[in-house]
């Protein structure tokens, strides 16, 4: 694996998720200010919905877009993927929005906002579809475009329907479709995948082929959001929405950690395909993983005081409660990151299956611990299982890959680490706000001494690319 090329991709993606990963981080004062935690709370209950159901309406189908199109030179096999492609998913929209209408027949008064939810099912559902294909097709300027164009678009809404007109939980929905819509009209307006959408060029052995390869990865991204999603059901059951809004309010800053480790994922996977398909992987792939695991867990480090601090500022307002478990979730969210670039060598090597049983173990131990500690501990039961339910996934996919592939990780550091990780958050949880920020300086500055190196580099490489500019 090159790496330059990987740290160009990571650049390239992180850009263009801006609207759906970032803006979920930047919004985070105007939720403490603006919307009730009840609000949030089912808010975040519909998304958790939306990420187990999206995959199985669709058949996680993006997945062997993103595979195929990337494998294969010919383009009339590339349209026919195309075709074929599109038609299934126009078909997969039709059926959803019948089930819609029927079940919002039956259960529009029991379910708040029922169109504004399927609405952000479609549009985000779609929007991730026409994301893969610019993928697919190299188009990173263009993908950066319309991740722009999301970003500007939600947070003018967030504005206009929740700060100004004081939409509250509408508002939430609204802005979500809005942003995940504009995503959608600037890709398909210089994509034109609709366009290639002729029926004599759909195939259904082709279709079989692709579900054939994403089939087994729904369960896998299904069963990644049981992971995470569980937990809030059981909030939301046992707890009530106000307290799945605490809890949806101090996972937000886990989602920058989980944001950046996604894009970083789908720059590992796009490589590890290439790799796979060109040289084999080798101990350079090795040494990236470590590499990333390694940076993580120092964001942690630096994010943990950084959080704390943010809490002072917001002592008004009805989530300040929540900002013990802020940091805590970090670590869950660390552990989710890095089991993901490891199953990029499961799609790599063609066996997609582990990364579902894999994901299957982490499920299962997160679900039983936030099950039968929830009375006892309460939302400590939820984090407790999301780290455990994501350390074993982590630990069982390094088992695995290692049958396959020579994969050996030095684990010393990522320890130390994460024993210091450990003893920062409670420290940090238990005191003031000027300690908080004598933690922060002083983990900044070890942190910069001992990534110095890197940090001259990144330096010299923006400046030079300022210079050409």
């Amino acid at each position: 694996m090159q790496g330059k090329r990987l740290i160009k991709k990571t650049g390239l993606y992180l850009i263009g998720n801006l609207s759906s990963r970032i803006m979920t981080a930047i919004i985070i004062p105007i939720y403490a200010f603006y919307i009730q935690a009840n609000d949030l709370g089912y808010f975040d209950y519909a998304q958790t919905i939306m990420g187990i159901v999206i995959p199985i309406i669709f058949v996680a189908i993006w997945e062997a877009i993103l595979r195929f199109l990337l494998y294969e030179n010919d383009d009339l096999y590339k349209t026919k993927i195309i075709a074929t492609s599109v038609g299934f998913i126009i078909f997969i929209m039709g059926i959803f929005i019948i089930g819609l209408i029927i079940y919002g027949s039956f259960f529009a008064t029991e379910t708040k906002s029922i169109s504004l939810i399927g609405l952000m099912f479609i549009t985000n559902g779609v929007s991730q579809i026409w994301l893969y294909y610019a993928r697919a097709f190299g188009e990173n300027k263009l993908y950066i475009t319309a991740g722009l164009a999301g970003t500007v678009i939600q947070f003018v809404s967030v504005l206009l329907f929740i700060c100004i007109l004081r939409y509250g939980l509408n508002g939430l929905f609204i802005t979500s479709i809005l942003g995940q819509l504009s995503i959608f009209v600037v890709l398909e307006y210089r994509l034109h995948i609709l366009s290639k959408f002729k029926f004599k060029y759909f195939e259904f052995r082709m279709l079989m082929s692709l579900l054939k390869f994403s089939a087994p990865l729904v369960l896998n991204l299904s069963s990644a959001w049981i992971l995470s999603g569980f937990g809030r059901f059981l909030i939301v059951q046992k707890l009530g929405n106000e307290m799945n809004g605490l809890f949806s309010f101090a996972n937000k800053f886990s989602i920058l950690i989980t944001m950046m480790g996604s894009i970083v994922t789908m720059a590992v996977i796009e490589e590890a395909i290439i790799t796979a398909k060109t040289k084999g992987f080798d101990s350079d792939f090795t040494k990236t993983i470590e590499f990333i695991f390694k940076l993580f867990m120092e964001l942690t480090l630096l994010a943990v005081p950084a959080i704390n601090i943010f809490y002072a500022f917001i002592k008004s307002t009805d989530y300040y409660v929540s900002f013990n478990y802020a940091s805590w979730l970090l670590l869950a969210a660390v552990f989710t990151t890095m089991a993901s670039n490891m199953g990029s060598v499961f799609q790599a090597i063609n066996k997609t299956q582990y990364q579902f049983f894999t994901t299957m173990i982490g499920a299962i131990v997160s679900v039983l611990t936030s099950y039968v500690l929830i009375s006892a501990m309460g939302i400590y039961a939820v984090i407790l299982g999301q780290i455990l339910g994501a350390l074993l996934m982590l630990l069982s996919r390094y088992v695995i890959i290692n049958k396959y592939i020579d994969f050996k990780i030095k684990w010393n550091p990522i320890l130390i680490k994460s024993g210091l990780f450990i003893g920062i958050v409670i420290t940090s949880i238990n005191s003031l706000l000027l300690v908080n920020i004598i933690i922060l300086l002083v983990i900044t500055v070890v942190l910069s001494y001992l990534n110095s190196s890197y940090l001259l580099n990144g330096y010299n490489l923006v400046m030079k690319k300022l210079r050409s500019v």
